[in-house]
């Protein structure tokens, strides 16, 4: 009998959860759609009660779909969004805010980010100081939330990601714990020591006993009901670090980019070694025997940015994005500051802006190239590292545009391959909880070969002037 391993999803848009057999192949398949609300100016909120709901929906839809198959099941995981934080009452279950998300910069005036040292910041937890992240957030819940408040007098509070809370639900209050790469993104977990940072928590004024206790991502984390059986849940993970994984173990010179509601570029960094200025240091996964690192760069502004800009438009939705990208040779310039301008300028509060055009269809394809133009600096960082770059592995829901592929690839220089299934982050974490075997990577996809565009590359010279001038800074274009 070939072993099922189920992996439930929860991402910006929506919660899915996919089965994969033993040789990687995806053999079932559900999702269900989660919105996302802004109640105000820098707010990015999702519904708790809905997020719950969403992951007992995939699950249902799964047994559906499998039938008496769903005894094959022999592991789960849970990967969720990274930077996304809910208190909550550990007595009830009940969450006392809403998931803040990890586009939400609410936090962005706080004194105590305001007041880190941002070198000794980095050396201590691999990030930058942002708003984007968990600390900030939670100190904000602490000061203006009365719920959270009285929890915290009756010591029935947790604070802490998403991936926290949602596990608690899915195995019924079996576990309260977290893995280290969802914890190391409140900005309040030691990359050296792998536990929360004392002097980090008193400078914040978070008490220790609000955060979730830590284990390893490949961990017994309990057990989820499917059907009529219970499944180990044995992986708990960030999704932008099990994507890593999508082809397999990762490899030396490889580039990988998840381009979803936001776009994320890494590659494999050693664990003694610091990435170049102004990008992230990440752990991808901890087993309990060894720690995976890779330096990362982010684009807050990705699948995001162009929703938002056909909402701006007034378009319904992106299903004519390729064809515009093929009529539209000139398109203007976007300045890309939707969800804040990330790695590696980190300005929380850049205002996003059109460089000339009028037609709906030559904005979008601009927005588009804004997204490429963003990973290309990230990669000229990476390739100043001393590692060797050598092709480009490219998921999520943007890069579906074939365009998207060509242009990334026509810039960059690089061999970009797109696979058949573009999402990887369910892929890499049935890769992971099916022990790592070796032949996973060999999957079915395209691949985009550079070609000259003169056009593409004076655009992003004036794109980068013109991103130059707006922060006053060019000498991260200096070679």
């Amino acid at each position: 009998m070939s072993n099922y391993y189920l992996i439930v999803d929860q991402g910006g848009h929506n919660t899915r959860a996919l089965v994969f057999n033993a040789a990687g192949e995806a053999v079932a398949d559900a999702r269900c759609d989660v919105a996302t609300q802004c109640p105000a100016d820098g707010f990015v909120e999702q519904d708790p009660a809905e997020m719950v709901t969403s992951l007992r929906t995939v699950c249902d839809g799964i047994a559906r779909q499998l039938g008496n198959d769903v005894s094959k099941i022999v592991s789960a995981a849970l990967v969720t969004q990274r930077s996304s934080l809910v208190c909550w009452d550990k007595t009830s279950g009940e969450a006392l805010t809403p998931v803040l998300s990890w586009q939400d910069v609410r936090a962005e005036d706080s004194q105590e980010l305001a007041a880190l040292e941002a070198e000794e910041l980095t050396i201590t937890t691999g990030l930058r100081p942002s708003p984007h992240y968990g600390a900030s957030k939670i100190r904000w819940c602490l000061d203006n939330v009365p719920e959270v408040q009285q929890a915290l007098l009756e010591e029935r509070l947790v604070c802490g990601p998403m991936a926290c809370f949602l596990l608690y639900h899915l195995n019924g209050g079996q576990q309260l714990a977290v893995d280290p790469a969802n914890a190391s993104r409140t900005l309040l977990w030691n990359i050296r020591l792998g536990d929360w940072d004392s002097k980090l928590l008193e400078h914040f004024g978070i008490p220790a006993q609000v955060l979730p206790p830590l284990k390893p991502s490949l961990s017994d984390y309990g057990e989820l009901d499917i059907g009529e059986i219970k499944v180990p849940i044995q992986l708990l993970n960030g999704d932008q670090c099990a994507a890593f994984y999508g082809r397999g173990g990762m490899q030396e010179g490889t580039v990988y980019i998840n381009a979803g509601t936001g776009a994320f570029i890494a590659t494999p960094w050693p664990e003694d070694k610091f990435p170049p200025s102004n990008l992230l240091k990440t752990l991808v996964l901890d087993d309990g025997n060894t720690r995976s690192f890779v330096a990362e760069g982010t684009v807050n502004g990705a699948g995001s940015a162009l929703d938002w800009a056909a909402k701006q438009l007034q378009l319904n939705g992106l299903g004519e994005l390729d064809n515009w990208c093929q009529s539209e040779m000139s398109p203007p310039l976007f300045l890309n500051g939707v969800g804040g301008l990330g790695a590696p300028f980190w300005r929380s509060q850049f205002r996003s802006e059109f460089i000339g055009g009028v037609s709906a269809a030559s904005r979008m394809v601009a927005v588009l190239e804004s997204i490429v133009f963003l990973l290309k600096i990230n990669l000229d960082l990476l390739h100043s590292g001393d590692t060797e770059l050598t092709h480009i592995v490219l998921g999520g829901g943007v890069g579906s545009s074939s365009y998207f592929c060509q242009k990334l690839s026509s810039l960059s220089g690089l061999p970009v391959f797109r696979p058949k299934e573009v999402e990887l982050t369910s892929r890499g974490a049935a890769y992971l909880l099916a022990g790592q075997p070796e032949g996973w990577h060999q999957q079915r996809g395209q691949k985009f070969e550079p070609r000259s565009d003169r056009g593409l590359e004076e655009r992003y010279r004036h794109w980068r002037t013109a991103i130059a001038e707006r922060i006053d800074d060019d000498g991260l274009f200096r070679s």
